[in-house]
């Protein structure tokens, strides 16, 4: 754990307040200045972690404070699986609290309580009382989105701490992501190393634009390595493990006055209901060269996978898509979750989940 400490004014600031430490093995490890007697307690004042100093061993849970010599020091903090999160709208939109499917905490109808620790890091730049740094976990007592994946976490690991950063930007294609001209590439950045060292990463449903655009396959193919490893050396763990869930279906769109989203934000069916008949909505068939563009860049992610050692993310081949053909139903972002949760289950837990079998990776950290 050596290279947590080259990371530029991280154990300076070690522990930070509202953070959220990601596991390493059965514990986070946060290393502190020599000197002192350090503790860790939970809110119930019940020491959790003691060190005469260097690095403190703290268990899963939260939230904590630190104390020195029995003062207390910074803010509080807590220790559990903390997954990043990337992609473009699909990935975007399970981070909005206002969308109904999504939706926010406290959990809705069928849904578990929050995972315990349940936070969202976010990039806040330029918005009031936004941190120096740029970024601000938002944690239970807020408005809180990402539920109807957390959800989904907590359902298959109950009581198992769980976190979420989002590093992840609408109709941005891979080359958009790695552009330092780009405002989405310093978000990312920004973000990976608010969350360092993150548990893992997940590259959702990318894809999308690049099939618009027809990116050649071979230049997505780099580009998936080079994100990997911007968003690897920002979080400052090369060996952090990365899932990748293929990009979703294209499928014929209706649109409501010219207008795929609007069709979708309105509910529009896609028969022939009475926009249809009046002339304000049309069903538009796939373009058959994006549809082209789109399975190639499908095959260049499975290519990616093998070449880059990305583990799975989940199928999402199934996933129902909205009345615009690209973005997802209710019943899709569930089920986009529910496999996204699972493949996350399978990468971080060493224990297993009922019915799921683990892949090896040759790492000792779970």
């Amino acid at each position: 754990m050596a290279w947590l400490l080259l990371i530029p004014g991280l154990a300076a600031a070690q522990p930070a307040p509202n953070r959220v430490y990601a596991l390493d093995g059965a514990a986070a490890r946060i290393p502190l200045p020599a000197g002192g007697a350090w503790e860790a307690r939970d809110e119930a004042g019940r020491i959790v972690a003691a060190t005469a100093g260097g690095l403190l061993l703290v268990p899963p849970g939260g939230w904590y404070r630190l104390f020195r010599d029995g003062v207390p020091q910074g803010g509080r903090f807590a220790a559990g699986r903390v997954v990043l999160v990337t992609g473009q709208s699909q990935a975007a939109g399970l981070f909005d609290a206002t969308s109904p499917r999504v939706g926010a905490h406290p959990a809705g109808p069928g849904d578990p309580p929050a995972p315990a620790v349940s936070a969202v890091l976010q990039s806040c730049l330029g918005r009031p009382a936004c941190p120096a740094e740029g970024t601000r976990w938002a944690l239970p007592g807020e408005t809180l989105g990402a539920r109807v994946l957390l959800a989904e976490l907590a359902r298959l690991r109950p009581g198992t701490p769980f976190a979420l950063a989002d590093a992840a930007w609408g109709a941005a294609g891979i080359a958009d992501l790695l552009d330092p001209a780009r405002p989405m590439r310093g978000h990312l950045v920004r973000v990976a190393q608010a969350a360092a060292p993150a548990s893992a990463l997940l590259i959702l449903a990318h894809g999308t634009t690049d099939a618009m655009r027809g990116t050649p396959a071979a230049d997505y193919v780099a580009g998936i390595g080079a994100l990997v490893a911007l968003l690897r050396g920002a979080g400052g763990d090369p060996a952090m493990p990365v899932l990748q869930a293929p990009l979703s279906p294209l499928r014929d769109a209706a649109g409501l006055l010219g207008s795929g989203r609007l069709a979708d934000w309105a509910g529009l069916e896609a028969g022939e209901a009475w926009p249809f008949r009046l002339g304000l909505a049309q069903r538009r068939p796939l373009d058959p060269a994006t549809a082209a563009h789109a399975a190639a860049i499908r095959d260049a992610q499975a290519e990616a996978a093998r070449r880059f050692g990305l583990l799975p993310g989940g199928d999402l081949a199934g996933v129902a898509t909205g009345v615009d053909g690209i973005h997802w139903a209710a019943e899709g972002v569930r089920q986009a979750a529910r496999e996204a949760a699972s493949a996350i289950v399978r990468a971080l837990d060493p224990g297993g989940a009922p019915g799921l079998a683990f892949p090896q990776t040759g790492r000792t950290r779970p």
